[in-house]
């Protein structure tokens, strides 16, 4: 029964003369496949796997020899004849690219034999027949005269012992690889492989890290019936087969297909994981892509095939398989993780077994935002508060996916190696800059919590890096505390968030397991006694410690915890107590107190948050030195506090230690009190300079202050305070007021904001500059702010269109939306349409981050106000153009000052005003970069108010916001000119410790010479770097 020529891709050799061929299909589900044995062909035959039958000579070679040549290939195919006797079994023809034919390729090999009898033959008998006699004449394959190869004919096969998977673990090693051919696909994620080159040792291997959907028992081969004589039906499927068939999970069929496509009798690199309690082998499969079709005559030839490819990742790419938590902890943290992430993004496209996924209900949400800040506090070994750089607001950061001990709460005692876990973390990260990634919230309700009537609370949950000084590298929080033994990490579900360094904090973890360090340490915990003479009611106790402390002189301690502005909670390891403690002679504004004990209310002072900011902040959890020298009726003890040389202190304009009682009458945050004489205080005549500067300055809680106000408070003391006043008013006089680096305090100052007026034409360059006129439209740092043209028609016809077009009736932008793309999206503050580019999709909540590319400014939008965009606005460039001030140097962003500069800098372009912008340089435009920013040149410019003539970046200088270059690397005859011209103005702001300046000069270094607008100084073109 022959049939007509067709076509089919060569899926699998059985043996040197029997292939298995797949045709087409168009879904992902299994292809229709014949098996054919090639006509009048006669090759050895293998052996069973288990040993019971050896190979005949030669099969093993003569399969390999197939293998090799067809499988992957394109077939054309017909069968020529069907023997009934043995099973219906189909014998036929096979083609290679239409030319090739295998049965002669193989007997020309010397690999088969050629049938000669029976009454069915192949059409090419003839031509198999000479290749035959070639083969024998030269001794080839089967027809070796060669004895050695001839007693190495048979291969010894080994069947799969109960340990041979351990066996080849312990050879090769966790991690290693092995060479191997896959003989049989059980499943997506299961198969047999024989090893190479041998093919002596077979085994059954499971993809580590996932797993695909089961195919059931396997169904009981039903044995072949023949047909009743003149009819041509097959046999009916028995009740096995139909059970087994209906006992296969959803895309089990379409996983398995996919596998074997892929790598089914294909040489693969098994890279071996691990081996389970119960001796199954798991590795990672990296296989060889096939490579694509020869391309038609006259079309275009096709890419060649990429790398080896990762079976597990292609599987989960498609939504064929999931990962698994067991199989995971077998493999390297980086693989695992990697692994998760191609999952998550299956599930996020629905991809197949994900098709109706709905993530489990969960008491996480995802987070995304990013942020860099100052470690304030460290709660404990997992949870620290973080001072945002950007707007000043402090957060409460909990460490991701890990658990150190808990601290002491309420009648709970601490756990062991919780003091020493937050003492870690204390000395690593307090005061120290770190960048934060947050990743989940999680709502947590705990039986303490219940027992106190108290409410759910929502925990955020984050990775924290250290920022690295110079010569280090970045130092991850997480893995520090748990490598140490000071936390552990958390067994998630598979569906929770998790720390995006999962698998590197699994490692830690086991490295500090066999360290035995901290939590995991046989030892048990050092004894933490401390005596707290600290809460209400201990004032008698205190009194104990007062002559030994006032003996002691000074003593190292560490702040516990910031009461007040001005009160402290200082524990001093070497005496083991902890007291409260409060520089002598000044005192903050106080905190609200709410009614309690038979007490009203007390309402809150003003200015008192602002000081305990500033006392959280340079103070909390440092290393300080403490001297005694008396206690009031309070329990509370009074003297001195510096921060100790090793705490990181702020600088001080005179090179002293850092003093708190100073720093705070310094910024207008505390007072003297009028009980107290300050000349019995070590520095009672700097206080007095101090307290008078920061009056003059109208700083803080003097704001409102005038001179008559001393008076009246003075009383009889008028004589004490004229001479102290008289003391200030001279050092005040050489311009010792000290701002509290703020912008108002700087611009206030009546004369400097003349001068600067006065001097905006005077730091202009001197040679024809263009000259625009444009309007600021935002903001983004110190060192960088965007303009329009001012009468660009451009902007007038894109607000026209936009105001005209009805987006909100238009439907929302799909999911599917990518980074790079153009789109309409709706400003928060006017709920008006502006075109944006999109930087940033978040497709789980889903939110869009984009880029006004008209304004320069950026939003975080839902998806419900993104639309899209027409192609006659998309057409028109960017109309926000970059700008940066020429011949000055501003904080760079991150610095310390550079929240202060945008501020300054926003507050002086404020209004919508127009503004004259000299332009001095022009970075050369770039039409087809991929963001919108890069398409308009940036400006340096010098920006002046026409109307008062004020030269932009005369009153930063003034402000202390900015700072001029080095005189000596401006090689510009021009620049130089604006540089010394404007010299006066940053002098001015020197003197009066304006912004920057508050502590002295920050200094200039020639590594600093980097001003903030990037690009050659000045527009020079050559010199110094900006």
């Amino acid at each position: 029964m022959a049939t007509g020529w067709l076509r089919g891709t060569v899926k699998e050799v059985v043996s040197g003369d029997t292939l298995v061929i797949a045709g087409t299909t168009k879904g992902p589900g299994p292809a229709p496949e014949k098996r054919l044995t090639l006509s009048s062909l006669m090759a050895p035959k293998l052996g069973k796997r288990d040993g019971t039958s050896k190979d005949e000579p030669f099969a093993w070679e003569a399969r390999e020899f197939l293998r090799k040549k067809c499988v992957g290939q394109p077939c054309v195919f017909r069968v020529d004849y069907v023997v009934e006797a043995i099973g219906n079994r189909e014998f036929g023809s096979v083609f290679l690219n239409q030319q090739d034919n295998v049965a002669i390729a193989v007997v020309a090999a010397g690999w088969s034999k050629v049938r000669e009898g029976g009454k069915e033959k192949s059409p090419y008998l003839e031509d198999l027949k000479r290749s035959e006699e070639a083969a024998q004449s030269s001794g080839l394959g089967l027809w070796t005269k060669d004895p050695a190869k001839t007693a190495k004919a048979v291969r010894e096969t080994i069947g799969q012992d109960d340990d041979a998977a351990s066996l080849l673990l312990t050879r090769v090693g966790k991690g290693g690889s092995v060479d191997a051919v896959v003989e049989a696909v059980l499943g997506g994620s299961s198969m047999r492989v024989t090893l190479l080159p041998t093919g002596t040792v077979s085994l059954l291997v499971n993809l580590a890290g996932v797993q695909c959907p089961s195919m059931g028992r396997r169904a009981v081969a039903a044995e072949p019936a023949v047909a009743a004589e003149g009819e041509g039906a097959a046999a009916a499927p028995t009740a096995a087969s139909i059970a087994a068939s209906s006992a296969a999970e959803p895309f089990a069929r379409e996983a398995k297909a996919f596998t074997e496509a892929r790598i089914l009798n294909r040489d693969v690199k098994l890279v071996l994981e691990g081996v389970d309690k119960y001796g199954n082998l798991f590795g990672t499969v990296l296989y060889t892509p096939p490579a694509p079709a020869p391309a038609a005559p006259g079309a275009a030839s096709a890419p060649a095939p990429a790398g080896e490819e990762h079976l597990a990742e292609e599987l989960l790419k498609q939504g064929l398989a999931k990962c698994v938590e067991w199989s995971l902890a077998l493999m390297a943290p980086g693989a695992a993780l990697k692994l998760r992430d191609v999952e998550k993004a299956a599930k996020a496209e629905k991809r197949a077994m994900w098709t109706g996924y709905v993530p489990a209900p969960t008491n996480q949400t995802k987070l995304s935002d990013n942020f860099s800040g100052k470690v304030i506090e460290v709660v404990s070994g997992d949870c620290l508060v973080v001072k945002d750089s950007a707007n000043g607001a402090e957060r409460r950061i909990n460490l991701s996916s890990i658990r150190g001990p808990r601290p002491p709460a309420r009648e709970r005692p601490a756990e062991p190696w919780a003091t020493e876990a937050k003492d870690f973390l204390r000395k690593k990260l307090i005061g120290k800059q770190v960048d934060v990634k947050m990743e989940y919230n999680r709502k947590v309700l705990t039986p303490e919590m219940m027992l106190a009537g108290d409410q759910e609370r929502t925990m955020a949950f984050g990775n924290v890096e250290l920022v690295p000084e110079k010569g280090e590298e970045k130092q991850n929080v997480s893995e520090m505390v748990v490598a140490r033994g000071f936390a552990t990490v958390i067994k998630h579900r598979t569906d929770e968030e998790r720390s995006c360094v999962y698998e590197k904090l699994v490692a830690c973890e086991e490295l500090a397991k066999s360290s035995k360090r901290g939590l995991h340490s046989a030892k048990a915990p050092p004894a933490n006694r401390v005596n707290d003479v600290s809460t209400p009611g201990s004032a008698t106790r205190a009194k104990q410690y007062l002559p030994f402390f006032q003996r002691a002189g000074k003593m190292l301690g560490v702040v516990e915890y910031v009461l007040s502005g001005h009160r402290l909670r200082v524990h001093i390891p070497k005496e083991g107590v902890t007291i409260v403690f409060a520089p002598s002679g000044v005192k903050t504004p106080s905190r609200p107190q709410p009614a309690g004990n038979g007490k009203p209310a007390v309402q809150g002072e003003p200015f008192a948050d602002d000081a305990i900011a500033f006392t959280r902040e340079v103070m909390m959890q440092r290393d300080v030195e403490v001297v005694v020298e008396t206690m009031d009726r309070g329990g509370t003890f009074l003297g001195t506090v510096h921060l100790a040389p090793s705490a990181g202190a702020p600088p001080t304009s005179n090179g002293r230690p850092f003093n708190l009682a100073l720093a705070l009458l310094a910024k207008g945050l505390a007072r003297l009190q009028p009980n107290v004489d300050p000349s019995r205080l070590p520095e009672g005549s700097e206080m007095v300079r101090l307290q008078q500067a920061a009056k003059e300055a109208h700083l803080k809680i003097w704001e409102s202050w005038t001179p008559d106000m001393d008076r009246v408070e003075g009383g009889d003391d008028d004589d004490y305070e004229a001479g102290a006043n008289g003391a200030a008013a001279g050092a005040s006089g050489n311009g010792a007021a000290a701002p509290a680096g703020s912008f108002a305090a700087a611009a206030g100052g009546g004369a400097s904001t003349s001068a600067a007026a006065a001097g905006g034409a005077a730091a202009r360059p001197a040679r024809a500059l263009e000259v625009l006129t444009v309007t600021v439209t935002d903001v983004a740092d110190a060192s960088e702010f965007f303009v329009q043209i001012e009468g660009e028609p451009r902007v007038a016809w894109l607000t026209e269109q936009l105001a005209a077009s009805s987006l909100g009736d238009m439907p929302p932008i799909p999911p599917e939306l990518k980074t790079g793309q153009l789109c309409l999206a709706q400003y928060s503050l006017d709920n008006n349409w502006y075109r944006a580019h999109v930087e940033r999709v978040n497709r789980s909540e889903p939110m869009y981050e984009v880029y006004f590319l008209d304004y320069g400014n950026r939003e975080r939008v839902n998806s419900d106000r993104v639309r899209t965009i027409d192609s006659a606005l998309a057409a028109v460039p960017p109309q926000a153009i970059p700008c940066c001030l020429a011949y000055i140097k501003v904080p760079e962003p991150g610095s310390d000052w550079a929240a202060d500069g945008r501020a300054c800098l926003s507050h002086l372009l404020s209004g919508g005003r127009p503004m004259l912008a000299h332009v001095v340089s022009r970075e050369r435009a770039d039409p087809k970069a991929k963001h919108p920013k890069g398409r308009n040149g940036k400006l340096t410019a010098v920006l002046v108010e026409p109307e008062t003539n004020t030269n932009i970046a005369v009153e930063m200088l003034l402000a202390g916001m900015a700072r001029l270059p080095k005189l000596r690397k401006v090689k510009d005859a021009a620049a130089r000119e604006a540089v010394q011209a404007m010299a006066e103005y940053e002098d001015e702001a020197r003197a009066a410790h304006r912004g920057m300046f508050v502590y002295g000069d920050p200094g200039d270094s020639d590594d600093e010479e980097v001003a903030g607008a990037g690009g050659r100084f000045g527009g020079a073109p050559r010199g110094g770097r900006r």
